[in-house]
């Protein structure tokens, strides 16, 4: 069974993908799902599951297709044993890994600790570098993007604030979500689109949706525009349903514009597929 919300992410060919599966429920008052991941080629066939990837989610295949990055979570109130220690009071928590696709193989790239949670979303075209969401539940400030370097050199954290971090085809700019506060009438909170430099300069605001939820930016092939989703919460005291909707937008926040949409439900996380003939370029408004 597809994990609900479960990412794609895409070979740079397009010719195949990987994405988080339940394969069971396991044993106990929690009955948490078993998770696993599975590649699978474009036209659905060959699947199979990926060795040691017990626990996974939010896989991010590597470009030349031999590695998967992902991340692990645990959110237990009761006591619990993370990373080989007992944890008396529980954990909360997250750390990003990588797998090997044809051995197997794993590596932890950070470390287990409780209220810290590193969630992985984008490897750079060059497989350098892993951009992740950094979140500690010990620190006031929003969640921060982070880039860690593969070969084990460290990370760095690339803005003060903002989440879901994605490369660019060429890996010179990278799509985020951050939280926004209207002040008028009403306060208004929302989360819009962004797109800074690489190393983390010049942050450019694509979108501006008081009251709105915009996250899961996809790059198009060309580099040239977004796809995401646009979430639209349920508010009873003003009549407004809620619902989601697939937008796209020009990477310099110009023609925003919706692709389809849905009263009632929730639009997951958009995976523009790439490979040749597939870059759309700019839209014309």
């Amino acid at each position: 069974m597809l994990m609900p919300f479960s990412t794609l992410s895409w070979s740079p060919d397009g010719e195949r993908g990987v994405f988080t599966g339940v394969v069971g429920i396991q044993k106990g008052d929690d009955q948490e799902p078993i998770l696993r991941l599975f590649t699978v080629r474009a036209d659905g066939s060959g699947l199979r599951v990926i060795r040691g990837t017990n626990g996974a989610g939010g896989p991010v295949l590597s470009p030349d297709g031999r590695t998967v990055a992902f991340t692990r979570s645990v959110d237990r109130e009761t006591p619990t044993t993370v990373g080989g220690k007992r944890r008396k009071l529980g954990f909360h928590g997250a750390s990003v890994w990588t797998v090997d696709l044809s051995t197997g193989a794993q590596r932890q790239l950070t470390p287990w600790r409780d209220g810290i949670s590193y969630v992985a979303s984008s490897i750079s075209p060059d497989g350098s570098t892993l951009l992740a969401t950094h979140e500690d539940d010990r620190l006031l400030r929003e969640a921060e993007p982070v880039a860690l370097e593969l070969d084990g050199r460290g990370s760095k954290r690339l803005f003060d604030d903002g989440f879901a971090p994605v490369y660019s085809p060429d890996g010179s700019q990278i799509a985020l979500t951050r939280r926004t506060v209207s002040y008028g009438e009403d306060r208004e909170e929302g989360i819009d689109l962004y797109v800074i430099n690489a190393d983390g300069s010049g942050v450019r605001r694509l979108t501006r949706t008081p009251g709105l939820y915009e996250f899961g930016p996809s790059w198009d092939p060309s580099g040239e525009r977004l796809a995401y989703v646009r979430f639209s919460p349920f508010r009873v005291e003003a009549g407004v349903s809620g619902g989601s909707a697939l937008m796209q937008v020009n990477a310099d926040g110009t023609c925003p514009t919706k692709v389809s949409s849905t009263l009632g439900a929730s639009l997951s996380v958009p995976a523009w597929q790439p490979g040749p003939g597939r870059g759309a370029g700019r839209i014309e408004c």
